[in-house]
């Protein structure tokens, strides 16, 4: 294919011009996979700390209700339901937990342990005791971590607990739970009986919390089980819209951050064609004189763009990778209940990750080829041959 031998002339007769188009593709394309890397990263490590760290679907009182009456009912139903692979009901109240002179305003839920822990996968986040320990019979009590160091506990002392129309309660510490979110910082948890009965409720809870197979039909189960319960089921996708919006929003303001980035790498290559196209004026009026087509001439420079742009690409995902790789051997010092649990920056290093800035930069830098590779098809070969 003689537009080839022509379009690989035409570049290596350039070779300053071609090696700072090279890299200002590649460089392009090495930033575009490190952002992308990052954005996924981030995102899938935001929606594992979502998911991970409450109930896929949650399942609140009727409209107008504040509690759920003849729960055990509910759960049976729940059971029942295809994709569902674990149900937890709890009891949540507000109450303030003492320790000497350090007060701290609190959320305590009561649960059943192992229930619980099929839904939340608690036992993995217990960084002291075991969830277990709430089985045992007397007033047991888990401590978020950044709860106890507010209050200067540790596992084996004793707290008292004081909920509106109730006496005090004394409770002892058998465990202490990290999750790396904000939580960490207000709750508790007791055994469900035991929890209720420091209210007074009765067999009664506030909520069921819901683990399924497939967290991305959380929506779809969720509106089942509201239309056919009457209770509020609420997804975790729902809970969350805010931070999947914005991260959304991110997406698309990425968007335009690789056009903007590969624009300056499209014009690169449009220069070096355009500067090829005026000095080889003549070659082009001695081709089009001698029969080849404008199709051809146009196809050499739109060949010559696509060449410029693979070597780029190629070059750019290497480099790439290699950013990846020393970004996350960099561990970051951020307190990890700032940053849902982040104490390093994400990277999700992916295949489509390559494919993804590749062919956007192949598509801009083809762009790029279009006007020069036009202008010299478009030739007159009479003046072409002159004009040298």
């Amino acid at each position: 294919m003689f537009e080839m031998s022509i379009a690989f002339r035409h570049i290596s007769s350039h070779r300053r011009q071609t090696l700072f188009s090279v890299i200002a593709v590649a460089l392009s394309v090495a930033i575009i996979i490190v952002y992308i890397s990052m954005i996924n990263g981030f995102m899938e490590n935001i929606i594992d700390s979502t998911v991970e760290n409450q109930a896929h679907i949650t399942v609140f009182p009727k409209e107008n209700e504040d509690e759920i009456y003849l729960y055990h009912g509910l759960e049976d139903y729940l059971s029942q339901q295809e994709g569902i692979i674990a149900v937890s009901s709890y009891y949540k109240g507000e109450a303030a937990l003492q320790y000497r002179h350090n007060v701290e305003g609190i959320v305590l839920s009561g649960i059943v342990p192992e229930n619980e822990d099929r839904v939340l996968n608690m036992e993995k986040d217990m960084v002291a005791g075991e969830l277990e320990s709430l089985v045992i019979p007397g007033n047991n009590i888990i401590l978020g971590s950044k709860l106890a160091q507010n209050l200067e506990v540790d596992i084996g002392d004793t707290v008292t607990a004081q909920v509106p129309g109730s006496s005090p309660t004394d409770f002892k510490i058998t465990g202490i739970i990290r999750t790396g979110t904000p939580a960490d910082e207000i709750s508790a948890y007791g055994n469900l009986r035991r929890v209720q009965d420091l209210y007074n409720t009765g067999d009664i809870i506030t909520g069921t919390g819901i683990r399924i197979s497939d967290i991305y039909f959380a929506e779809t189960l969720a509106n089942t089980i509201d239309r056919q319960t009457d209770y509020d089921a609420v997804s975790w996708i729902e809970l969350n819209s805010e931070i999947l919006t914005l991260i959304n929003t991110q997406q698309q303001f990425g968007t335009i951050f690789y056009i903007m980035i590969f624009a300056i790498s499209g014009f690169s290559i449009a220069n070096i064609l355009s500067m090829i196209v005026m000095e080889k004026v003549g070659e082009i009026g001695m081709l089009l004189a001698m029969g080849t087509t404008r199709r051809s001439i146009l196809c050499i420079f739109l060949l010559e763009a696509g060449i410029l742009g693979m070597m780029g690409v190629l070059v750019g995902c290497v480099i790439g990778y290699i950013f990846c790789l020393v970004i996350v051997s960099i561990t970051i010092p951020v307190p990890p209940e700032m940053y849902f649990g982040l104490d390093h920056l994400p990277l999700l290093i992916a295949p489509q990750n390559f494919i993804i800035a590749g062919v956007f930069s192949m598509i801009i830098n083809l762009i790029a080829g279009i006007q020069p590779a036009r202008k010299a098809s478009k030739m007159d070969p009479v003046e072409a041959i002159h004009s040298v």
